[in-house]
């Protein structure tokens, strides 16, 4: 119901926030417990603040005297203003705004216990009975809501971890062609329009269908149409209609994820959630479907949904449904114009070689904006003779594009110089080794060519040549985390994705040749069907460096033995099964003498228990596991004598050992890195670790429940890197830190209740880095900070720089950065 109380001053500003809140909590659902909290408080005082003026007349109180309850209400509105603005996924805002509210509600129930004894007596004894109640009631729930604020706001954080983002990708800021632009004032002239409807846009392969999309929903009367309610989903060859329900549902956020084990539930709990927020529009883009998926299509469609919009883009045309969007390749002109800025270098202009070979190339690549950008920017900077060349090459054969081999015949030759360097060529066709649509961690990469090319160990070299793929339109590179005050070494917030085109030359690329001679070994395997030559080879040795094995929820069988004497990267992706919910490795490993980097990687929705690590060979020197239950805290038992780094990603790995006399120290004596993201169960790490004198580099982030480092991290004296952002839990930092000579940089960014730093930390002589940003606890500094002579930098939030500024009449060399930048986290669209 509307409030208005004009020329009251308490009772507008009331009005304004309750009408806040109440728009707020309909439309966001990022702070709903919170927000529905305020909207029930501020119904139950609103009698009181209907009768404000009345009371104040009659007792001829001074307006002076209500500024306070005024101001709370100003600001009161000002936080819900603020909250709305905030994207459901930032993490350490949402943390920092769910406490803030938590305490203005408080706030607002504690001043009117004081105001109570002034209205009971003027209203009477029965308004006095009634608020005696209320007095109760208020008391009960303030004590709760103390209660939860202590909590350092539990709830929210038991979600932080698996948070899942669908919102739309970037879209590039260029894009070449009136049809391009033409199906995008279309388009959204259909997405404007009211009702439910299903647009299909279809295309040949690397014609700019998801660019298109992308740059559609970006669209800023799009975005003021659908708000919070536009969703991408990346639905790739195998879709799983469950996932991406789980999916849609925890991206919204506010929502429990159910289990879901058949289709039929999942399109059950898809008309829930439509229904829940289809009182907005709803713009649902189904990116990539397959001609295979057409039947389930039809599930996604609610006819009964006020304003909700379904778009598909697809190689293929789907009869049943209309309007179809048929996006066809640039003219010629147009595919000159993306010709030449593709082969520009530093938006310096170019001098085509010949105007004539510049259209021959140009009607070779048939107008598609993909092989166009390929094939341009592997000419960069040639000579004419260059270009005769390659065009020589590449018009060897079909000269036209009849089918998705010629336009793979095409890229393929793209590839075959890459400046002399042949091992780009190599990296990428080692982008083949992880599933469709997904994006592929940077670290992951970086593990696999560090040993399968012996570079830096710090990842320097692989991270180049990562750049020299993009730069060449051969991958795309997604950085959610653009925090570069960070040490340079870095990579957790990086992610190579390709296009399907792309990823099919890799593959067609891997393929060549007899089974045992390949080098790489890529293998799809849907439900227990394995290839005929796997049971044919029996015990013959593949001679495979780089093996790569994705199997989907419906794989049960026991794996088939397989011999990889020259193995030296397995990568593992697997999607659980819902009824066993674990994931054993394969017998195999045990055996793989060489084998040096393993990557596990679920998929699926839920984690699973990885089994038989037992398997796990002493060779081995880095492991990734991502989503999977594992007993970190229980690897005491294992003997991992060459493991240099093992990394943790959405884990569960906080297991305790089986073995009181197991040490981690004892099981990896030599490892240099550990990394621990996302593992929301972390809640401290083993003493042990301490007694690993090889550690360099300790990275334990966003591990919300993660409280404090081991009393005895000093011992660690070989830690050059420590980063702890957004621990949340993290109060304090344990006096022997100021023992860690070698330290050069200290990341407590986000680390929201860290209130101190310890004095011990002037010790820290060699450190050069600060990282500071987001500790809004954190409101002095030790004394013998000063004695940091080889700090270089600082980064902290805008405000807090006068705490450091005095620090550069002696620290000469101190960089201050002050930072408001938030956390991209399209990232968990995977």
């Amino acid at each position: 119901m509307g409030i208005d109380f004009a020329g009251a001053a308490v009772g507008t500003a009331f009005s304004e926030v309750f009408t806040a809140v109440k728009t707020v909590v309909k439309t966001i659902r990022a702070f709903g417990s919170e927000l529905k909290k305020i909207e029930s408080t501020l119904r139950k005082i609103e009698p009181i603040i209907k009768e404000w003026d009345e009371y104040n007349k009659r007792l001829d109180r001074s307006p002076e005297e209500t500024v306070p309850i005024k101001n709370l209400f100003v600001g009161g509105k000002r936080l819900v203003e603020k909250c709305s603005r905030i994207h459901p996924l930032n993490f350490c805002k949402k943390y920092t705004h769910s406490k803030d509210l938590t305490q203005f509600d408080a706030a607002v129930l504690r001043e009117f216990q004081i105001y109570l004894p002034l209205v009971n007596v003027i209203t009477g004894k029965q308004t006095l009975a009634e608020m005696e109640d209320f007095r109760e009631e208020v008391n009960e729930q303030f004590k709760q809501l103390v209660h939860l604020v202590q909590a350092k706001g539990g709830p929210l954080q038991s979600r932080l971890r698996s948070s899942v983002n669908l919102a739309a990708p970037e879209a590039p800021d260029f894009i070449v062609g009136l049809e391009m632009k033409a199906s995008l004032r279309e388009l959204k002239e259909r997405l404007l329009e009211e009702g439910v409807s299903v647009i299909v846009v279809t295309a040949p392969p690397g014609c700019g269908k998801t660019t298109l999309i992308k740059k559609l929903c970006h669209d800023t009367d799009i975005e003021g149409k659908f708000k919070e309610n536009i969703m991408f989903v990346p639905v790739s060859k195998k879709p799983n209609l469950t996932d991406i329900v789980q999916k849609m549902i925890q991206h919204k956020g506010g929502f429990e994820v159910p289990v879901i084990e058949t289709e039929d539930e999942a399109v059950q709990y898809l008309q829930q959630l439509l229904n829940e927020i289809g009182q907005t529009p709803v713009l649902l883009v189904l990116d990539d479907v397959w001609t295979e998926w057409e039947n389930v299509l039809e599930k996604f469609v609610f006819k009964k949904i006020k304003d909700y919009k379904i778009v598909v883009t697809s190689r293929y045309e789907f009869p049943r449904y209309r309007p179809v969007h048929r996006l066809n390749p640039l003219t010629h002109s147009e595919a000159l114009e993306l010709f030449r800025k593709s082969v520009t270098v530093d938006d310096k202009s170019i001098d085509a070689p010949d105007d004539e070979l510049l259209d021959e190339m140009v009607k070779h690549c048939r107008q598609l904006p993909l092989v166009i950008t390929v094939v341009a920017k592997s000419l960069r900077g040639k000579d004419y003779i260059f270009w005769k060349r390659k065009f020589r090459e590449w018009s060897e054969g079909h000269s036209l594009f009849d089918s998705d081999t010629d336009i793979l015949a095409c890229l393929k030759k793209s590839l075959d110089y890459m400046d002399g360097d042949p091992w780009l060529k190599e990296r990428f066709m080692d982008l083949g080794s992880f599933p469709e649509d997904s994006k592929i961690p940077a670290t992951a990469l970086i593990d696999i060519w560090v040993e399968l090319y012996k570079l830096d160990f710090d990842g320097v070299r692989a991270m180049t040549d990562l750049h020299e793929l993009v730069s060449r339109n051969l991958a795309d590179l997604v950085v959610t985390r653009r925090d570069s005050s960070d040490d340079q070494e870095s990579y957790s917030g990086h992610y190579a994705q390709q296009h399907d085109l792309l990823r099919e030359l890799a593959i067609m690329e891997c393929n060549k040749g007899e089974i045992g001679e390949r080098q790489r070994l890529i293998l799809e395997l849907n439900g227990n069907k394995f290839p005929d030559w796997w049971s044919e080879q029996k015990q013959q040795p593949l001679g495979a460096r780089l093996v790569s094995i994705s199997t989907d929820k419906t794989f049960s069988t026991p794996w088939p033995n397989l011999e990889l004497p020259k193995a030296e990267a397995l990568v593992l992706n697997f999607q659980n099964d819902m009824q066993s919910k674990t994931y054993a490795l394969p017998e195999f490993i045990e055996k793989a003498n060489q084998l040096k980097t393993l990557i596990v990687t679920n998929y699926s929705f839920f984690p699973a228990e990885l089994r038989n690590f037992h398997v796990i060979g002493s060779n081995l020197t880095r492991i990734r596991l991502q989503r999977v239950t594992v007993p970190f805290l229980g690897m005491g038992n294992l003997r991992l004598r060459s493991l240099k780094k093992i990394s943790f990603f959405m884990c569960d790995i906080s297991q305790t050992s089986t073995s009181n006399d197991a040490k981690i120290s004892d099981a990896m004596p030599n490892l240099v890195e550990l990394d621990i993201d996302y593992c929301n169960d972390l809640v401290t790490l083993p003493d042990g670790i301490c007694e690993i004198k090889p550690l360099k580099k300790l990275s334990i982030t966003n591990c919300h429940n993660f409280s404090a480092l081991p009393k005895q991290i000093g011992q660690s004296a070989s830690l050059e890197v420590v980063r702890l952002n957004c621990c949340t839990s993290v109060s304090q930092l344990p006096e022997s830190i100021g023992n860690l000579q070698e330290l050069i940089s200290l990341n407590i960014s986000d680390c929201l209740n860290l209130s101190t730093l310890p004095n011990q930390i002037g010790q820290l002589v060699n450190l050069k880095r600060m990282n500071v940003r987001g500790c809004s606890s954190l409101s002095e500094l030790p004394r013998s900070i000063v004695n940091l002579r080889n700090l270089r930098k600082v980064v902290c939030d805008k405000g807090k720089e006068v705490m450091w500024e005095p620090l550069k009449s002696s620290l000469y060399s101190l960089n201050i950065i002050t930072s408001e930048e938030e956390a991209n986290l399209d990232w968990l669209r995977d």
